[in-house]
């Protein structure tokens, strides 16, 4: 089933934005549909939002790509949803854009969101991030042909320790990928090559699980070794946009919550990115670490992500961090309600 994503559109400064009173019905993979609600201010909502607070109402607002924003479950399902209904007086808006990098977001909410008046932003960086941060393009659909094309982005490089906007405006135009597609797919964060491929064929295979679980038992397995090092040029990029977000919302509070695959909670992972996260932690700082709220549920745990169908976090992994998210707030003092 090729996602070709009718509800995004081109947008000049961030490079796609979702479509403005739009409504769909639409595919999940594995089966099954979920509903797509996006308002008349292209935010994924069911209802619209007003720039200034409603009177004794505590608001968050929630940056991401499609982890965040909820990939393949119906609005009402998402996490940010289902914690506004557990906690009172409590709004939550979810800026969550499928396909972006860190960069991108720090764009929406400075340029978009920080117009909503708010008393915390919470910020799901998903690990893959770190590359797409890197890169001026990014593989996708046309929605039209369902051919894959290159999309372009908005990026940052780290210059003199200060970063410089690349690639805006942004080009209207997709290029087609033609003739070698794992040539034009290196200059992006995607890794097509038939090496890769083949990779994941064998991990989804029982055979290849059980051979996973005695390898990575033995040394655990860092699928992302740009965060090894707090010097790799990827996190210095990262840290260096981190620094930004929080300067821009100073002084409300900056949460930083990372995110993951599904093999986080079956296997034993490197967890070098919490370290580089967290070293960023201050008196308004705050990072909150997801994986002991899903381990804690056994082998209930591989509930929470819609594998073996599609990576994301199915609606009992929204429940999940929402029940994690409103805990670890709490416990912090960060959550009013």
């Amino acid at each position: 089933m090729l996602d070709t994503k009718p509800y995004v559109e081109y947008d000049p400064l961030i490079g796609h934005r979702y479509v403005p009173n739009t409504r769909r019905t639409l595919p999940r993979p594995g089966g099954g549909q979920y509903e797509m609600i996006i308002n008349s201010a292209g935010i994924r909502s069911a209802r619209e939002y007003v720039k200034s607070k409603p009177t004794g109402t505590f608001r968050i607002l929630v940056f991401g790509d499609s982890y965040a924003a909820g990939q393949f479950v119906s609005n009402d399902q998402r996490f940010t949803e289902l914690l506004e209904r557990r906690v009172p007086n409590l709004e939550v808006i979810n800026f969550g854009l499928e396909g972006t990098g860190t960069d991108q977001q720090l764009l929406i909410y400075e340029n978009v969101a920080r117009d909503y008046e708010h008393d915390l932003v919470i910020l799901f960086p998903f690990l893959q991030n770190i590359r797409r941060n890197m890169v001026a393009a990014r593989a996708a659909r046309d929605p039209e042909t369902g051919k894959e094309v290159l999309r372009h982005k908005a990026r940052f490089e780290l210059r003199d320790g200060a970063l410089e906007l690349k690639n805006v405006p942004i080009p209207n135009e997709g290029i087609e990928i033609v003739g070698d597609a794992d040539v034009a797919l290196k200059k992006t964060d995607a890794d097509h090559s038939p090496g890769n491929r083949f990779k994941a064929v064998i991990s989804r295979s029982s055979l290849g699980r059980t051979l996973k679980r005695v390898a990575f038992g033995l040394k655990p397995w860092e699928p992302f070794p740009e965060y090894r090092s707090a010097t790799t040029s990827e996190w210095r990029l990262m840290e260096a946009i981190l620094s930004r977000f929080h300067a821009r919302v100073a002084p409300r509070p900056f949460v930083i919550v990372p995110v993951f695959y599904d093999s986080y909670v079956r296997f034993r992972m490197a967890r070098n990115y919490l370290e580089r996260f967290r070293s960023l932690e201050n008196a308004d700082v705050h990072v909150i670490d997801l994986l002991p709220h899903f381990r804690r549920l056994g082998r209930e745990a591989s509930r929470c992500f819609q594998e073996p169908y599609d990576c994301h976090f199915s609606a009992y992994g929204h429940l999940v961090v929402s029940e994690a998210l409103q805990r670890e707030l709490t416990e912090r003092g960060l959550l009013i309600g």
